[in-house]
């Protein structure tokens, strides 16, 4: 499954929360996110929580413009292993993502690997 498999559900729960004003960063953002999804994201993701797992990632932009940061980790381990966080620096430049961390909306990744 992988990528495509949850990225549908990813776009849908992205319009829930900001709506559809937003569909075209949405697009760009997913669009960048693929392009390290299979060769580098799901590799980090499987050795720090396993393949299979349901997994809970926040967006958020980053202190750069046009840079936006994933950040990835399972809910049944909050306190002991720590967060995947990736930096797109690909992603669309007028993002509507909250700036700071605490103000992200958390989304569900199911069927990621």
């Amino acid at each position: 499954m992988g990528f495509f498999a949850w990225v549908g559900s990813l776009i849908d729960q992205f319009l829930s929360w900001l709506g559809e004003v937003v569909r075209y960063f949405i697009e760009a953002l997913v669009y960048a996110l693929q392009k390290i999804w299979e060769t580098f994201v799901v590799g980090v993701l499987i050795a720090a929580f396993g393949a299979g797992a349901t997994l809970y990632v926040i967006f958020y932009a980053g202190a750069v413009l046009g840079e936006t940061i994933m950040e990835i980790w399972d809910p049944r381990y909050t306190n002991s292993k720590p967060s995947e966080v990736f930096t797109l620096k690909q992603a669309p430049q007028d993002s509507p993502l909250p700036e700071y961390r605490s103000e992200a909306k958390v989304l569900e990744l199911e069927n990621w690997s």
